[in-house]
């Protein structure tokens, strides 16, 4: 009676594995919808600034908030005008750098340059730095993860 009347079913059949780079591609797409969101953010305040400062009521609109120190207004006299226009242009192609380079990691291509938008997404440019810089750790913990690398192709 130690034998079994019925010998037990067979193990399941294992699923066969993902295809190479499917997880990957699942990893990468949250931080790069992320750094999407922190270029079209950047570019827009950008734009603002830059109108801002074409129309003449950039950074010198604000010299009174300073306290009435000489040294506040001249500071912020510095970032409006020709000045504030060319850190608005520096930021438009920084922020336009990291919406391509998202774009890029959401194809799993080039993964230097998604590395480096990540860390130019934490830059203070811009308001949107508070933004950017959680997603552009978020972004680099992915990218260095040795299975989501080695699916990249550069």
């Amino acid at each position: 009676m130690s034998e079994p009347m019925y010998s037990p079913p067979p193990p399941p059949i294992a699923p066969p594995p993902p295809p190479m780079g499917a997880g990957a591609a699942q990893q990468v797409q949250g931080p790069a919808i992320g750094l999407l969101v922190v270029g079209a953010l950047g570019v827009l305040a950008q734009l603002i600034g830059l109108a801002a400062n074409i129309f003449g009521v950039g950074m010198s609109g604000l010299q009174d908030m300073g306290g009435g120190s000489a040294a506040t207004d001249r500071y912020l006299q510095y970032f409006s005008g020709g000045i504030g226009i060319v850190v608005g242009i520096i930021g438009l192609a920084i922020y336009g750098f990291v919406i391509w380079a998202a774009l890029q990691m959401k194809q799993l291509r080039k993964w230097t340059l998604a590395v480096v938008a990540s860390i130019a997404a934490m830059l203070p440019c811009s308001c949107c730095c508070i933004v950017g810089l959680p997603i552009g750790i978020w972004a680099l913990i992915v990218l260095m993860k040795p299975e989501v690398k080695s699916a990249f192709s550069d």
